[in-house]
């Protein structure tokens, strides 16, 4: 895309970007239009020259799939702990066997979704 920007890296062709409509004031600073794109990480670059997003190891995964846990399947399984502290009756095994089934189901999707690499 086409915008008002300015290389501030020669070797990487990592760009300053103007994104709002002054146009004058960009080019007082030294801005020219040029076509850039945005990389993974949301820095700018000289169209073409942007980096791939590196592949995560599997350090990385493990960091993701633990936050994941903590944030989604957590709370369920404190749902289903505080449930287990009440009167055991019909509806409350059904809620706990519902829940057990939404955590298994979030837990897979995790899994799917941040897969290990296969060889590091």
């Amino acid at each position: 895309m086409k915008k008002y920007a300015k290389v501030i890296n020669e070797e990487t062709k990592a760009c300053e970007v103007g994104l709002g409509t002054n146009s004058a004031f960009y080019q007082s600073i030294g801005m020219t239009e040029m076509e850039v794109e945005q990389a993974y990480d949301g820095s700018w670059y000289v169209f073409g020259f942007t980096p791939e997003k590196p592949v995560p190891t599997k350090a990385d995964i493990q960091k993701n799939r633990a936050e994941l846990y903590r944030i989604k399947v957590d709370p369920i399984t404190s749902q289903i702990s505080r449930l287990r502290d009440e009167e055991q009756t019909d509806d409350i095994l059904a809620e706990i066997e519902a829940l057990k089934i939404k955590r298994a189901e979030i837990v897979a999707k995790i899994k799917q979704e941040n897969p290990y690499p296969d060889q590091e």
